[in-house]
C-alpha cells in the first residue's frame, strides 16, 4: 500500500512540477516514525527528520518526525537544541536533506555530551507562569554555555495545557533558533544570557 502512495505522489509530483518530495509523520511515545510522501511547496528546498524529547520529572516523551522544512527554520539545520535543569529538559535534533525522498528511513539521534563545560547557570521550575525564584545552580553540560529562563504555557504532547516557569541551561543558539515540534507553546517569554565560567 504504501509503494502505491508512493508512486501516486511521485506521479502527482511528475505532473505538477519539479517540486521537493519529503516523507511526511509526527508520532509521539516512540523513536521512529514512517508516513506518506507529500510534495512541497515550491519555496521548499530541504525535507527533514529528528526528535523531540520532553522530559518533566520522571515522566519522558519522546516524538518523532519527519517533513518538509519550512525555509524559516533552515537555520536549525543540523544544530542539537538543549534547555536543561535538574527537573526539566527538553532536547530537539534535526537532520536536514535536500533530495527527492532523503529523509526516509530511521531517524538518527546524535549521543549527548552530559560532561560538564564549567559553566553554571540559576535553576527553577515552578507551575507558574509569571516567573520563579532560583533555587540554586546547575552545571552545565556538553554545548550549553548559555542561561536561559522561560515564562508561560506549554502544552506537552498527550497533556493539558499548563503554565511553567523555569530557569536552565541551554545550547547557544536556543533562544534565536528554537522551533517546537510536538511541544506547543503560548503566551511565552523567553530570555538568554551567556553563562559565566565557575
Amino acid at each position: 500500500m504504501r509503494a502505491f502512495l508512493a508512486a501516486v505522489v511521485m506521479l502527482q509530483a511528475l505532473i505538477t512540477g519539479d517540486c521537493l518530495l519529503c516523507e511526511k509523520c509526527l508520532v509521539s511515545g516512540t523513536t521512529q516514525c514512517s508516513g506518506i510522501f507529500k510534495q512541497c511547496p515550491p519555496d521548499v528546498t530541504h525535507c527533514v527528520k529528528g526528535l523531540e524529547n520532553n522530559t518533566l520529572g520522571d515522566t519522558v516523551i519522546l516524538t518523532a518526525f519527519k517533513d518538509c522544512m519550512d525555509p524559516s527554520e533552515q537555520a536549525a539545520c543540523g544544530k542539537g537544541f538543549q534547555f536543561q535543569n535538574s527537573g526539566f529538559n527538553l532536547q530537539i535534533s534535526r537532520t536536514c536533506c535536500d533530495s527527492d525522498f532523503c529523509n526516509k528511513g530511521e531517524v538518527e539521534v546524535p549521543a549527548v555530551d552530559q560532561t560538564p563545560n564549567g559553566y553554571k547557570c540559576d535553576e527553577c521550575l515552578t507551575d507558574q507562569s509569571s516567573g520563579c525564584t532560583p533555587t540554586g545552580g546547575i552545571q552545565c553540560t556538553g554545548e550549553q554555555n548559555t542561561c536561559s529562563t522561560f515564562y508561560g504555557k506549554a502544552l506537552r504532547p498527550g497533556i493539558i495545557l499548563e503554565p511553567y516557569s523555569m530557569k536552565a541551561c541551554a545550547t547557544p543558539d536556543f533562544c534565536e533558533i528554537y522551533y517546537p515540534v510536538a511541544t506547543l507553546v503560548f503566551s511565552y517569554e523567553l530570555f538568554c544570557a551567556p553563562a559565566k565560567k565557575q
